[in-house]
């Protein structure tokens, strides 16, 4: 591979699985600081708070253990496979619930993020090379003011007008329940109708900035030397735009697109909540409420492996893209 060497590509990946290491202790660790115990809030909800009850939901996920033995099961359980047995969900495995969310959450998140980015993209570069004209002024402006909404106000406005008042889209959930579907289209088609919104949401307060992003990197590039330098040769500006800056003025991007599809996995937790998506995000707030432990450390053990993945990834594609960087 151009410009990586071995000893970089070893160095990168032993400082993935240090990181993912760190991470994983983490996602242990946090769930058993938030304080309260799981095996009294399944007998609260089981067993009207028996402390018998509780004693045997402690011995029965070994609770009872002391935090060293039960890191050691932890980690042990990680590097075979196994996530573990849902508390609240028992005797269902994470690894299913998890299973059974993900393909929610990458449907919203994996098209909102692309979304974003052509659109961001598109309209940072036109708002670049027209820097000061109307069109300039009014993305630039209106970027500003849909940043300074919280954005749990966007989903929210969004579900009340296009969903409430108007009855265009459903408000919630990822297909109609309790319908039988004919075809495979109806049951897309359906899918896809309900994924309408998350999907407008996410794209609307993403944007924003990623343009701005992208417009700021343009108006950078052209302040370069070199760019000077060819417009002193006479070379056209589209010319000048789509050979040398677009290039570099992309790095920043992508190095934001990989991150972004990185956490990916991880959800939008406040739009699933707002629109009852049951997706990764949702049943994270749900395990959090419920302190269980497993599903919790499932869940983020899920997202640590595939940001720590796509940034390892992105240490060895960018030096294709930019043939100034080597790494040896």
């Amino acid at each position: 591979m151009a410009n990586i060497s071995f000893k970089y590509i070893l160095k990168r990946f032993l400082s993935a699985v240090l990181t993912l290491w760190v991470a994983l202790t983490f996602n242990f660790l946090l769930p058993r600081m938030m304080g309260g115990n799981p095996a009294d809030y399944l007998a609260s909800q089981n067993a009207m708070g028996s402390l018998e009850y509780a004693e045997k939901i402690e011995a029965e996920f070994g609770l009872d253990k002391n935090i060293a033995e039960q890191y050691v099961k932890y980690i042990t359980g990680l590097l075979q496979g196994n996530l573990g047995i849902s508390y609240t969900n028992f005797p269902v495995a994470v690894s299913d619930i998890i299973t059974k969310a993900m393909p929610w959450t990458l449907l919203i998140v994996l098209i909102s993020t692309f979304l974003s980015f052509s659109l961001a993209w598109i309209l940072g570069i036109i708002a670049a090379m027209k820097k000061g004209s109307v069109f300039d002024n009014v993305v630039v402006g209106g970027a500003f003011a849909v940043q300074s909404i919280p954005y749990f106000w966007v989903g929210m406005l969004i579900v009340m007008w296009l969903g409430f008042y108007s009855n265009f889209f459903p408000m919630g959930h990822a297909m109609t329940p309790g319908q039988e579907f004919i075809s495979t289209l109806q049951l897309v088609g359906n899918i896809a109708y309900h994924a309408v919104l998350p999907i407008l949401s996410l794209v609307i307060v993403t944007l924003a900035g990623r343009m701005i992003m992208m417009r700021s990197n343009i108006l950078q590039v052209f302040s370069e030397d070199y760019i000077l330098l060819a417009q002193a040769k006479g070379l056209r500006r589209n010319t000048i735009f789509t050979k040398y800056a677009l290039r570099n003025a992309m790095l920043p991007s992508f190095t934001g697109l990989m991150l972004s599809l990185g956490q990916a996995v991880g959800g939008a937790i406040a739009t699933e909540i707002i629109f009852s998506y049951p997706g990764i995000g949702l049943t994270i707030m749900n395990a959090i409420f419920s302190q269980d432990y497993p599903l919790i450390q499932g869940c983020f053990a899920i997202i640590a492996l595939s940001v720590v993945i796509i940034n390892f990834i992105a240490d060895l594609i960018y030096p294709i893209i930019d043939p100034r960087v080597s790494l040896s």
